[in-house]
């Protein structure tokens, strides 16, 4: 939940004015399990979170979810797209996450006929460039409708993303 909120406020924009609370929350969730999760979509969202924000989590986090073969188990679409997002912030020699990015890709693609319209599109989207590539203004205009559509958002973060939103649009057009 916490790792949702802080994703939430990060793509719709408005994350700069809870920083302090977001570090906190940060620093609980990585002092926390240190990526025990038994969930392949909660320990990507983990290490994505951390990782932007400058911790250290070791890609050795994803290995429990390979097969004898080194393949990834998961046929799951939100999984799959929550490690290649998180794959691409690698660095030189971790193997698991250049193996993520091969396979996440290739099911992906195979996936996307079969998906819901808006899953559909934010993985076409991330195909195309990787959330963590994406200008953040330009990802914000596009993730708060796609946020607006989903069945659980929070109506009070929908509203400060749209007014922040408009108001510093209004700002950049002086």
């Amino acid at each position: 939940m916490k790792m949702e909120l802080i994703d939430t406020l990060q793509r719709t924009g408005v994350a700069y004015h809870f920083g302090k609370e977001i570090q906190d929350l940060l620093r609980g969730i990585h002092a926390d399990d240190q990526g025990s999760s038994d969930d392949l979509r909660t320990t990507a969202a983990r290490f994505y979170l951390l990782r932007t924000h400058g911790y250290h989590v070791s890609p050795d986090v994803f290995m429990k979810f390979r097969d004898d073969r080194g393949n990834f188990v998961s046929n799951d679409a939100d999984s799959l797209l929550a490690l290649y997002n998180a794959s691409y912030l690698r660095t030189r020699g971790e193997e698991v996450l250049d193996d993520a990015i091969i396979f996440t890709n290739s099911r992906l693609q195979c996936m996307l006929e079969h998906l819901e319209p808006q899953l559909a599109e934010e993985v076409r989207c991330a195909l195309k460039t990787p959330i963590f590539r994406r200008v953040k203004r330009v990802e914000t205009r596009r993730y708060i409708p796609v946020y607006e559509k989903k069945a659980t958002r929070d109506e009070d973060i929908l509203e400060l993303a749209k007014l922040d939103f408009n108001i510093l649009q209004t700002i950049y057009c002086k």
